[in-house]
């Protein structure tokens, strides 16, 4: 297996493939398994390929397992229009396009409705403009409270201090932990429900702890957020 961007392992019934990438900031091996079911393998630049491989071919049942999942999903939403009528999400549930026209662009979440204000109600990029921004808001507001209240409901992490919370967009990924103690999440975050969000936030807040996903990182989630495996189930069924 040479030492390329994308390696191919042979698993005697089936080969696996997945795209390697090589950090000077990491001190362990990541496996990660994408919506679209590609394999991301993150080691530090001084991992050879020898044990990569070996880390791979453990993980083969869990990364097949992921996969398998995914392919079961129902497939992704069409692309937003940002008309009058669609529907989006915020906190698990639909919220209906109400347009209309204001010189200042303003975005209320009355009822059933995302009641959305802007100079040109029929330009799709101004509509989608504001409701990003609200969105992203929200995700401020929202993630950093909960940050902070589920490290004190926990006596699992008050070793843990509240970390640094960065909000963005990301393509791939809920959220990430650094180990210089801070937290990102992605900016979609708000449109899921509640239990959904909390799973995340306390699995990257175990992450300040244990970097890796070995079995002490699983006990430690499991102390901190017992049913995190039924919320773990329910967001990979959720469409934004």
């Amino acid at each position: 297996m040479s030492d390329s961007a994308v390696q191919v392992l042979d698993l005697g019934s089936r080969t696996l493939e997945f795209r390697l990438r090589r950090s000077v900031r990491r001190r362990t091996l990541e496996i990660s398994v994408a919506p679209d079911r590609q394999v991301t393998v993150i080691a530090p630049t001084s991992t050879s390929i020898e044990r990569i491989s070996t880390a791979v071919r453990r993980r083969a049942d869990w990364i097949l397992r992921q996969q398998r999942t995914y392919e079961a999903l129902p497939p992704p939403a069409p692309a937003r229009q940002w008309v009058a009528g669609e529907t989006h999400k915020y906190l698990g549930r639909q919220y209906r396009l109400r347009l209309s026209e204001s010189k200042q662009p303003s975005v209320k979440l009355t009822g059933a409705y995302f009641e959305v204000s802007v100079p040109q109600p029929r330009d799709g990029r101004l509509v989608q403009g504001a409701m990003e921004r609200w969105y992203r808001q929200h995700a401020v507001n929202l993630l950093s409270n909960r940050v902070t209240s589920l490290l004190a409901a926990t006596t699992w992490l008050r070793t843990v201090p509240v970390p640094q919370v960065t909000i963005r967009a990301m393509r791939l990924r809920w959220g990430s932990a650094t180990q210089r103690g801070r937290v990102y999440f992605n900016t979609d975050l708000v449109k899921l429900p509640l239990g959904c969000i909390d799973y995340i936030v306390m699995h990257e807040l175990v992450h300040l702890r244990i970097p890796h996903h070995g079995p002490a990182f699983w006990r430690l989630l499991s102390r901190c957020l017992p049913d995190w495996e039924r919320w773990k189930d329910r967001l990979a069924k959720q469409e934004i």
